[in-house]
């Protein structure tokens, strides 16, 4: 579980190197953007360069790292200061599956000592209300992204929502069971309920630009095979 090192991982900026110094403002009006030969293009037909980090939700707790440091405001205030107009959201289809079947595990409390238990998980919890005193430890995990959308489309950050894995865990490895369609924790059917659901979840966000279906596919290592 790499949860607690996730404020270092979220602040390695990874710019674009084509990109010019000019194109480094925040970005509240540019929405929708297009391509045009090989440039995209935003809202008012100038040319677009995504200046991005990622903020990983994927794993085990399924929230946006980090909370424990700080809260959803101070960190998201942090894309523009560096000079960042987007943001990738990983998440696991894993949460919406709970969702959908009303798993008793979706509040913070539920989700952070299943993830890290005894008192290092107790001590991340506490740590997590402290910085944000907006939850508490029945807010839900959905309700927790909601507030971070919030706040990124308040700040005018672009969302780039991205599922990156089917069962909430660190990504990727070869035999990790998420590879490809039909592998032991990549089933079909509840990967496009899933993306169905999110988008709908996202729709109203303003500055939600696009989304990713399924990250990094594989050669199946594991499950059974669709065909031969």
């Amino acid at each position: 579980m790499r949860f607690a090192d996730a404020t270092a991982g979220l602040l390695l900026v990874s710019l674009a190197a084509a990109a010019p110094s000019s194109a480094l403002k925040r970005v509240a009006s540019t929405l929708p953007l297009s391509t045009k030969g090989r440039d995209i293009i935003d809202a008012n037909g100038d040319v677009f360069h995504f200046m991005s980090t990622n903020w990983p939700g994927h794993q085990e707790i399924m929230i946006p790292e980090g909370l424990q440091h700080s809260s959803v405001e101070d960190i998201v205030s942090w894309f523009p200061k560096l000079g960042l107009n987007s943001v990738r959201m990983p998440f696991a289809i894993e949460m919406v599956d709970d969702y959908l079947e009303n798993s008793p595990d979706q509040t913070l409390e539920k989700s952070v000592l299943n993830a890290i238990p005894g008192t290092n998980g107790t001590d991340v919890l506490n740590s997590i209300l402290e910085k944000n005193p907006q939850f508490t430890k029945n807010t839900t995990r959905l309700q927790v992204w909601n507030a971070v959308g919030k706040e990124l489309s308040r700040q005018g950050v672009i969302i780039h929502l991205d599922n990156h894995v089917s069962k909430a865990f660190w990504c990727c490895g070869d035999d990790d069971g998420n590879g490809w369609f039909g592998e032991k924790d990549f089933d079909v059917e509840k990967w496009k309920r899933g993306l169905a659901f999110m988008t709908k979840f996202v729709s109203n966000r303003e500055q939600l630009d696009q989304g990713g279906d399924a990250d990094e596919p594989r050669e199946r290592k594991t499950g059974r095979l669709l065909h031969r």
